[in-house]
């Protein structure tokens, strides 16, 4: 560790322990915690109202033959089903949604300073954390993909800068 010396009012050098540079944003970063908000945005609970469209059926019961044939299945079927059919949703964390918020916050600020990159960007982050086509949206919004994708790695150089200009910590 590398030490320097601090001058003392008798004039005596005390040691201080060098300070390492403070890790900073980074676009990629901020782009990966806009993408991790959108998802935790989904893993939230539903606001009560009414049910969403369709899936009004009753449950429907599997008969004995039915189980029988699921107990012949190969055991990679019969795991592939089971994933499918497991439809748990584990819900975030406080610090997860403190971290959501923050995200959007940065959002908010860069629709300050540019709503079409704040556009682009927040568009961007929803259909990645959804795992959606770029290139879809780019034809549905009639938007060339270069221009999109450069306004969208401005938008989090902008971000990452202003972060580190307030001094925000890296989470």
């Amino acid at each position: 560790m590398q030490l320097e010396t601090m001058p003392e009012k008798s004039g005596a050098q005390l040691p201080v322990p060098a300070r390492s540079p403070s890790p900073e944003w980074e676009p990629e970063l901020v782009g990966k915690r806009l993408v991790q908000a959108f998802v935790t945005l989904d893993r939230l609970p539903c606001i009560p109202g009414p049910r969403k469209p369709g899936g009004h059926w009753p449950r429907t019961f599997a008969e004995w033959a039915d189980q029988l044939a699921q107990a012949e299945l190969e055991d990679s079927e019969r795991q592939m089903r089971q994933q499918i059919s497991n439809r748990v949703v584990i819900r975030p964390t406080a610090t997860e949604i403190q971290q959501m918020d923050a995200a959007f916050e940065w959002l908010r600020a860069l629709r300050a300073i540019d709503a079409g990159m704040a556009i682009v960007t927040t568009l961007w982050a929803l259909r990645t954390a959804r795992r959606r086509s770029i290139k879809a949206l780019c034809a549905e919004k009639q938007w060339p993909p270069h221009t999109f994708f450069r306004k969208k790695a401005k938008a989090l150089a902008n971000i990452a800068h202003m972060l580190n200009a307030r001094g925000v910590p890296i989470f």
